[in-house]
């Protein structure tokens, strides 16, 4: 099925945030872990990275709300061909993330940093249950085993973040990129005109 230019509009710019995402992402960790000493270190989380440095953290709140701006663009270009519900979690969705990418997760667990882990949470949560609904509403056999297990991943993530289970804290970072590379991905497979194919 030909996809109209209304319909290319929010594939496009998910596309685009998820770009930012991927560059941001590969160039403060890769700094950190090729000119700082922190190879391979998986016990810290994205954002504790981010926070080491005050440079860090001002480029991950710009790139972080030219996503948010993006994002918004891409929910009021779709937002007709989606429920309440999901319009109402993906605007959660965005607030958190806004808000943890101004409040960095500071060194010195100031109170930004506390800021930042409430947010965090909330977004993580938002997360989970935007995959829970997609998971209900998914018309295509691909779409819903995919979005299936998004949604038990995302459990598992949220039950072994609030139990500080050791095993999973030591390889935070993997889990946590693999959570965000993976919503983004749900984001693109579950919008309307392509579960509809």
């Amino acid at each position: 099925m030909k996809q109209t230019k209304a319909q290319k509009k929010p594939n496009k710019l998910l596309l685009i945030s998820f770009v930012i995402f991927i560059v941001e992402y590969v160039g403060l960790i890769g700094w950190y872990w090729f000119f700082d000493g922190r190879a391979g270190d998986a016990s810290l989380t994205i954002s504790r990275y981010v926070g080491l440095n005050w440079w860090s953290s001002l480029i991950f709140c710009a790139c972080n709300l030219a996503i948010v701006v993006l994002i918004v663009n891409y929910l009021l270009a779709c937002a007709r061909e989606r429920g309440w519900l999901w319009r109402k979690l993906m605007y959660i969705f965005v607030i958190a993330f806004m808000a943890l990418s101004i409040s960095p997760h500071l060194p010195d667990e100031s109170m930004p940093a506390d800021i930042h882990r409430f947010f965090a949470g909330v977004m993580f949560v938002a997360m989970a249950l935007i995959g829970l609904l997609s998971m209900m509403k998914a018309q295509r056999k691909t779409t819903a085993i995919f979005t299936l297990l998004f949604t038990a991943f995302s459990i598992y993530f949220c039950i072994s973040d609030v139990l500080r289970v050791p095993y999973f804290m030591d390889l935070i970072f993997w889990f946590e990129s693999a959570y965000i590379f993976a919503f983004f991905g749900l984001l693109m497979i579950t919008e309307p005109h392509i579960d509809r194919l």
